[in-house]
């Protein structure tokens, strides 16, 4: 007979299951890249094990109206559109949103690091209007510029603003605006499909007045002769998720085993993949491949293994490409192994570091209690890992702490205490 404290431990431990797979069920599903629309410079982050195919979409900061002084002045010009699609590996990428331009100000440039660049549009100090963002400012692989901002009349009597230009968008540059004409302001520029239109311009008396632009990145509407100019509105930066590449990577380790080299890695999750390319190289830039192994499509945490029987004299580069059934693509980490067992050294990739993880390796360390810590350029520590070795090769994948800052740092590797060795860090 089930006695009540038997029964109560059945229910803890039923809980506890279910507690265990809702956390693991929500890494699963929250933990993953997602799309995100950017109104304001941020950062977008891929999470740790996960590639993924996005696409970016970027619209720079519209230029304000001309400058507040005597005579009608011409409308800003409008933010350039560019976009790019490409595959990003684990680590946070900056994103900048061009702001709109105040009166006779430029409207700022949008970008994702340095793979999309969305120039903003010009402002102006005269009656001719601004320039809008130019295709030749901008980065990316589909490319349309901003409208220019239209004239203020020049004519003697009453005068019209120019209309701000419309922003880009992917399928069209951003429309002119309306030249001001004696008595009446310009209209703004119309924005390209899904685009922001570009702000009226003003009357001589400023009534009605000139209007800002409408995001995203479109003009600002010029002066009558006595009202007021209008800003740009601000540009923005769309991310949409196209695919996640079906695996997530953990740690990869190579290490000397008899006459060869043994690879071994772990992913914690599998979908739809095929399999596994081992890819080596003799400078960690250029890679061949060495091997396939076939993938088990685990949902849970599953290791992998390969042997090269022909390893590389010396120093030998291993990485892993996982490929889908649709034939989509990623890549795990770099690691280093040498053949040469007097070679005790810490091996650091990426170096220098473009997102927030690298991994180090050290081989032939023997078993202990370790420390790994780095070190500003100051001296100050910036970061600490403990661990237990059992002995052989040691490969660890981190993640940088916020507060590390860019220049040279120090990664230093420690055994109960004492120094081992230690390496430059560069961080961008």
């Amino acid at each position: 007979m089930e006695t009540k404290f038997t029964l109560y431990t059945r229910k803890l431990l039923f809980s506890l299951f279910l507690f265990l797979w809702f956390a693991l069920l929500t890494e699963s599903v929250f933990a993953q890249p997602t799309n995100q629309t950017f109104n304001s410079s941020g950062t977008y982050t891929i999470p740790a094990g996960y590639s993924a195919v996005i696409k970016i979409e970027a619209w720079g900061g519209g230029g304000g109206g001309g400058t507040n002084l005597s005579n009608a002045k011409g409308g800003g010009g409008g933010g350039a559109f560019a976009s790019i699609t490409t595959t990003l590996t684990a680590g946070n990428y900056a994103v900048t949103v061009g702001a709109g331009g105040a009166v006779a100000t430029a409207g700022g440039n949008s970008s994702f690091t340095t793979l999309v660049i969305a120039a903003g549009g010009s402002s102006t100090t005269t009656s001719t209007g601004g320039a809008g963002g130019t295709t030749a400012a901008s980065t990316g692989t589909t490319l349309f510029a901003g409208g220019n901002g239209g004239n203020g009349a020049t004519t003697t009597g009453v005068r019209g603003g120019g209309g701000g230009g419309g922003s880009a968008n992917t399928g069209s540059n951003g429309g002119n605006g309306g030249n001001g004409v004696a008595g009446a302001p310009g209209t703004g520029g119309a924005g390209g499909t899904g685009a922001g239109t570009g702000g009226n311009g003003a009357n001589d008396s400023g009534t009605p007045d000139a209007s800002s632009g409408v995001a995203p990145g479109s003009g600002g509407g010029g002066r009558g002769n006595s009202g007021n100019s209008k800003s740009g509105a601000n540009g923005q930066v769309i991310v949409t998720v196209i695919t996640i590449l079906p695996v997530k990577f953990g740690n990869i380790t190579a290490y000397e085993k008899q006459s060869g080299i043994q690879i071994d890695w772990t992913v914690y999750s599998e979908e739809n993949l095929n399999h596994y390319e081992v890819e080596k190289s003799s400078n960690g830039r250029n890679f061949s491949l060495a091997g396939n192994v076939i993938a088990r499509n685990s949902s849970f945490e599953t290791k992998y293994g390969w042997f090269d029987v022909n390893p590389l004299p010396g120093v030998s580069f291993y990485r892993l490409k996982s490929v889908d059934i649709d034939s989509h693509i990623g890549y795990s980490s770099i690691v280093k192994v040498s053949l040469n067992k007097n070679e005790k050294d810490i091996s650091v990739y990426p170096n220098p570091v473009m997102g927030d993880y690298v991994t180090f390796q050290s081989a032939d360390q023997q078993k202990g209690n370790y420390s790994l810590k780095i070190f500003n350029n100051t001296g100050q520590q910036v970061y600490s890992l403990q661990f237990e070795h059992m002995g052989g090769a040691i490969t660890k994948t981190i993640q940088l702490p916020q507060i590390i800052r860019p220049g040279i740092n120090v990664l230093q590797l420690e055994q109960d205490g004492l120094k081992v060795m230690s390496k430059s860090l560069i961080v961008q």
